[in-house]
């Protein structure tokens, strides 16, 4: 029976394979520049990359990614100042994280198991014609670089959300127009042209993602974007007030001192770096992981038939417990000058978490919000309302782009509703901003690029991303932290969901009891 490399070599998807990752490790660099750049309100094309030591113009040899720090061995090439190592880093797990989702979505043959976990049952429907048959996405191509795009993105933001404590809107706005443009255009294509998407099993969906079932869905979620878009207006025109606008004034007051802004406050000017001690905590932390994952998946597989378990059991037991033991392996090895007996560290009393919590006007910005979305709320109604009226009584079925152009419409909205929701109702019940409008438009752009059902379930399980990590948190450096962005666990817990889709459906089933015989739940 043929390897899987040697699957990989016969098809010649390993050519393939070579170029996501390189286009990954090109992303990485972008996102690298986004990161930097965007907080300090830079212009992410102009001026070209410089050293941000000697301000020398760099040349295509030092922007080659990943290979190009190791060619210039972390220093630069004109002053021999040290470049951050979280260049390549970033560089390289991009380019690994697009390449490990072409190999998932495409290359590994039906059944692919190891560790007792059939790694093929990732893939999604709408990939799996081109999966068999192709090895790379044929049909499924703009499905693929939609879903890239918000990985990509998903990693900017969280970068910079754990850098800086803010989202720059100008990155989910971008994997949102993406989503609009080709999965709206490509569903235009099979319109005009009569195709059909070609599912290798039958499916209770016509696209990628959920698409409207009725009229009403659609105009709903037309309406709804086009309130935004007066909502935007109105802000423009100043007929209504942007909420925490008076934010700064309230910071400069509070500290006595004048301060620009917080993103510039928390992004250093010059990312050059003198030491790399937080590498080796790193190295440790993924040695560690990696070998207690492997020892518990492979006892998992053993010994888990044999206890009545499935076989997956262990390799979940070996992603909970071993970032635990990591943690603890660190904190065991960090030199005693470097802990503290009694608590960890506190963050400074103007650090720009504590700041921004510690706002007292939270309940006022949120009744301008709700001003704001007064407009999306309206038209939706009435938009769903105005197709049910005039459309749904047409016996022909709405055109497929119109379908689609509903589901990323549909997603936007549903995904950023949830979140917003929370932040509203949570800012007035506790009198502090519950979550970040940069996190209303991450999940939103999630919506619009997987659809709402997975954005729906990213939300909830962000939570839990969010409680489990406060855990390794607490065990690593004896506290938890006082205040935490919740971009990353959004993101993580949307990658959750993109990558564990089949035990989600199997706790789903189990969770709405669905009866035997009847249907089971398939998630896009």
């Amino acid at each position: 029976m043929p390897s899987y490399a040697d699957l990989i070599l016969a098809s010649g998807a390993w050519i393939w394979l070579l170029f996501v990752f390189a286009l990954g490790a090109c992303a990485g660099s972008l996102i690298n520049v986004l990161v930097y750049r965007l907080p300090l309100g830079l212009s992410v094309v102009t001026p070209p990359s410089r050293c941000p030591a000697c301000q020398t113009k760099l040349t295509w040899r030092e922007n080659i990614p990943v290979f190009g720090w190791l060619i210039l061995r972390g220093r630069c090439r004109f002053c021999k100042s040290r470049i951050s190592p979280e260049y390549p880093l970033v560089e390289a797990f991009v380019g690994l994280l697009f390449a490990g989702i072409f190999v998932l979505w495409y290359v590994l043959p039906q059944h692919a198991t190891w560790l007792g976990v059939d790694w093929a049952a990732i893939r999604p429907d709408w990939a799996r014609v081109d999966a068999i048959f192709d090895h790379w996405p044929r049909q499924s191509w703009p499905m693929f670089i939609v879903l890239i795009t918000l990985v990509g993105s998903l990693v900017a933001m969280s970068l910079v959300d754990l850098k800086t404590y803010t989202i720059p809107l100008q990155i989910p706005w971008f994997a949102t127009v993406t989503a609009l443009l080709f999965h709206v255009g490509y569903a235009v294509f099979f319109s005009v042209t009569k195709r059909e998407l070609r599912f290798i099993v039958p499916v209770p969906f016509e696209w990628s993602m959920r698409t409207p079932r009725s009229w009403w869905w659609v105009g709903a979620s037309v309406g709804g974007v086009a309130g935004l878009i007066v909502g935007m207006w109105f802000l423009h025109k100043g007929w209504i007030r942007r909420s925490f606008a008076d934010y700064a004034q309230w910071e400069k007051n509070h500290l006595g001192e004048p301060v620009a802004s917080v993103a510039i406050e928390t992004v250093p000017a010059d990312p050059v770096v003198e030491g790399f001690p937080w590498m080796r905590r790193f190295a440790r932390f993924v040695a560690v992981f990696a070998v207690v994952l492997i020892a518990a998946g492979a006892a998992g597989s053993v010994f888990g038939p044999s206890m009545g378990l499935p076989h997956w059991c262990g390799l979940l037991a070996g992603v909970a417990i071993g970032p635990l033991i990591a943690a603890a392996s660190i904190r065991s090895m960090v030199e005693p000058a470097q802990t503290s007996p009694a608590e960890p560290p506190a963050q400074s009393a103007s650090a720009p978490s504590d700041l921004w919590i510690q706002y007292p006007h939270a309940r006022r910005e949120m009744f301008k919000e709700l001003l704001f979305l007064a407009p999306a709320i309206g038209l939706a109604l009435i938009g769903g309302w105005l197709f049910e009226l005039w459309l749904a009584p047409r016996p022909a079925p709405p055109a497929l782009w119109i379908m689609v152009l509903g589901g990323v419409l549909q997603g936007y909205i549903i995904a950023g509703a949830i979140v917003w929701a929370v932040r509203i109702f949570g800012s007035l019940g506790f009198g502090k901003e519950a979550m970040g409008l940069g996190d209303v438009h991450l999940l939103a752009a999630v919506g619009a690029c997987i659809g709402w059902v997975d954005a729906a379930l990213a939300f909830p399980l962000a939570a839990v991303v969010g409680l489990y990590w406060v855990i390794v948190s607490m065990i690593r450096t004896g506290g938890a932290p006082r205040a935490m962005p919740f971009g990353p666990y959004l993101a993580g817990a949307t990658m959750l969901v993109l990558l564990c889709k089949p035990l989600l459906e199997i706790g789903l089933n189990y969770l709405m009891a669905t009866p035997p015989g009847a249907r089971p739940i398939n998630l896009p």
